[in-house]
């Protein structure tokens, strides 16, 4: 790529600081380069875009190609075309590409080349579609166990091993030839707050900050990470006004002059409440840009996006934000296009239909099945044979069904409403009153859900269970492992750390002893 600072004009470097996403008015729309799409390319001369769940059709890798494709030949400047694929519970793609088990699932493991070979298998795979650019790992430390928007996204609240693991998965990313980005800077793991929806405050001091939420971003750095993403959240013991994606006390203070990074930083979504509800979004991005953010990430709304486009123009042309620092902020955007799409396989194959990939995933989610507590004698494990019940208010139910009726067919799936009505709850418990052997599976409040499973009554039902079944009931915690502390008498608690295809299959042959669980609590 021959593209130098000189040979762009004042709208050409404002837009290689724009990340922008696009929607449309119907699925189809979405997934092609539609009138949004190729405004942010032709209008806003943008630097890269991101793919999220509606622009990508799983079932239709070459449509996705063919749309990443036709993005870049409306481009003078190679785009980059981002995603969110961290495995776990944020995929943007489905089956048949792989989803691999979480972060958390792998620190359970402790087993970094398993992220490091995950991360290989998800950047073939990605390459293959002409994405670049991964917003992954998370490098978070998930010491919050409340923590509505991070949790099992984290591999865990062990600073040190999630910055072995990270270290470990950035470089299998970059060593296949995606560019990867450790978010999310300086940390947001210590929060009961999502950032989506409000602004988070982590109160801890500089010295706490330095002892865990910064162990695996200077690990990240100094394993050559080629990209940052901020968070945006308050830190008042490194600015007492400003949450970190506009303050330039973090990003140029702290991350650029204390820690040395000379990477590419990008922005979380400046649509997010937590911005677009205080400072508001377009002037989000001046500040951001003036705080020492490279590149600003707004993902949904075309009126938004424009109106932050002319927020900066003016603030350039104005000298608010001076030319300088914007020249700076294309010169890393610039440099790591250099560094990552100069030399880039070509976008063909289909590496997700590797069977490869396929055993990786699967022995991986092996790996990270936790018993936590188990009755004597192997408590936790199911007996063929004896009557077996499957009750949950998470909608996996019907999946983990599918994968215990390999082993045994007589069960009996009992599906209850999130909310967990009294009367259903009854119902439920007096229709496995003669059952030999029950598993109750539990998952905590779901964001992104618009009907989250009731904790008290969850907890509540899972109970009545022991109450009834005793060391027969094996409760298993779909995501974060904590959902023990609401019924810490249970005599058998298994984690699986996610409830992806992969994850459920180890559960149920665990389960039913096809081998032995060794995962370790993160």
């Amino acid at each position: 790529m021959d593209i130098t600072l000189e040979d762009l004009s004042l709208s050409e470097r404002i837009g290689q600081v724009l990340c922008f996403g696009w929607q449309d008015n119907t699925p189809e729309e979405a997934r092609t380069v539609s009138a949004h799409a190729r405004a942010l390319v032709e209008e806003m001369l943008v630097g890269g875009v991101v793919l999220l769940g509606r622009n990508v059709d799983a079932a239709n890798p070459q449509q996705i190609r063919a749309t990443i494709a036709d993005l870049q030949r409306l481009s003078r400047i190679p785009l980059f075309i981002a995603i969110d694929q961290e495995g776990g519970t944020v995929n943007r793609l489905r089956a048949p590409f792989h989803e691999f088990p979480g972060n958390m699932a792998l620190g359970a493991t402790r087993n970094a080349d398993y992220a490091y070979r995950q991360a290989q298998a998800q950047a073939r795979e990605l390459l293959a579609l002409g994405v670049n650019w991964n917003f992954a790992p998370v490098m978070d430390v998930n010491n919050n166990p409340d923590n509505p928007i991070i949790g099992v996204r984290s591999y865990g609240a062990d600073p040190q091993l999630v910055a072995e693991m990270g270290t470990a998965a950035i470089r299998g990313y970059q060593q296949t030839g995606l560019l990867a980005c450790a978010k999310h800077f300086p940390g947001h793991g210590d929060t009961s707050v999502d950032s989506h929806l409000a602004l988070p405050v982590i109160p801890g001091d500089r010295r706490r900050l330095e002892s865990v939420e910064l162990v695996p971003f200077r690990a990240a750095i100094a394993a050559g990470v080629g990209a940052i993403m901020s968070t945006h959240i308050l830190f008042p013991a490194l600015d007492t006004e400003r949450p970190a994606t506009i303050s330039r006390a973090i990003l140029t203070g702290l991350l650029r002059e204390e820690l040395g990074y000379d990477g590419l930083v990008i922005t979380d979504c400046l649509e997010m409440k937590a911005i677009a509800d205080t400072v508001g979004t377009a002037r989000g991005a001046v500040e951001a840009l003036k705080a020492g953010a490279d590149m600003v990430l707004i993902a949904h709304t075309l009126e938004v996006q424009r109106s932050a486009v002319q927020a900066i123009r003016e603030a350039v042309e104005g000298g608010e934000l001076p030319e300088e620092r914007l020249n700076e902020a294309v010169s890393r955007v610039l440099s790591a296009k250099r560094r990552f799409l100069s030399a880039l396989p070509p976008a063909e194959g289909d590496p997700w239909l590797n069977p490869e990939h396929d055993a990786l995933e699967q022995e991986i989610a092996r790996a990270s099945i936790t018993v936590v507590k188990s009755a004597p004698n192997e408590g936790y494990r199911l007996r063929k044979g004896e009557t077996l019940a499957l009750v949950s208010a998470h909608h996996s139910l019907p999946k983990l069904a599918e994968e215990i009726r390999r082993h045994q067919q007589n069960v009996i799936i009992v599906q209850l409403d999130p909310a967990l009505p009294d009367e259903q709850v009854r119902e439920a418990l007096q229709e496995v009153v003669s059952v030999q052997q029950c598993l109750v599976a539990t998952s905590p409040p779901e964001p992104w859900s618009d009907a989250s499973i009731d904790q008290t009554k969850q907890a509540e039902l899972v109970k009545a269970l022991h109450q009834q079944f005793g060391e027969r009931l094996v409760a298993v915690a779909l995501r974060e492992p904590y959902d023990i502390r609401h019924f810490p008498d249970v005599d058998n608690y298994l984690c699986t750390y996610g409830y992806r295809p992969c994850s459920l299959r180890a559960l149920a042959d665990a389960l039913f002893g096809q081998f032995e669980p060794a995962g370790r609590l993160p």
